[in-house]
């Protein structure tokens, strides 16, 4: 479950502050995204890429508020979504990070180098699993089930 890979609680930013303090927050909690909240409802994400791209290349002000940059209704997901739903939800909709909610309310934050970790830690797991019983003789050759996998 994504609940239990997001950072919580999530560095957010108002849609009236300036786009330099949203470059500050980013830089103070070491993230790459930030969304924008009405409470704790989500209306937008400011990534670093929109700084650089929607911000700086157009020589935007400093005291630009995050609202004149921000992807408006940016994609979300629910807090018991299955990790492997999260990265498909990030791939369609080409993003990298996703805020985590429940019942409308932002409660975390999710990166798409947040869900890799996990899913390799799964995979290692599981690769742990077969490895074991390959250890024991005849578990994959046909002469008795897997103990693991017995009914």
């Amino acid at each position: 479950m994504v609940q239990h890979v997001m950072n919580a609680p999530p560095a957010t930013v108002l849609p009236t502050e300036s786009i330099e303090d949203a470059a500050q927050y980013m830089a103070d909690a070491g993230v790459g995204a930030l969304p924008v909240v009405n409470g704790d409802a989500v209306i937008g994400i400011v990534t670093d890429r929109d700084l650089v791209v929607r911000a700086m290349a157009r020589r935007l002000p400093s005291h630009t508020p995050v609202e004149t940059i921000m992807s408006r209704t940016p994609a979300t997901v629910e807090a018991d979504t299955a990790v492997a739903v999260a990265v498909v939800k990030m791939r369609a909709a080409e993003v990298r990070h996703l805020p985590v909610v429940a019942e409308g309310r932002l409660i975390g934050m999710i990166s798409f180098d947040d869900l890799f970790w996990r899913l390799t830690q799964e995979l290692a797991d599981l690769a742990a699993v077969v490895d074991a019983a390959r250890k024991i003789p005849g578990t994959f050759h046909g002469t008795r089930k897997a103990p693991l996998l017995d009914g």
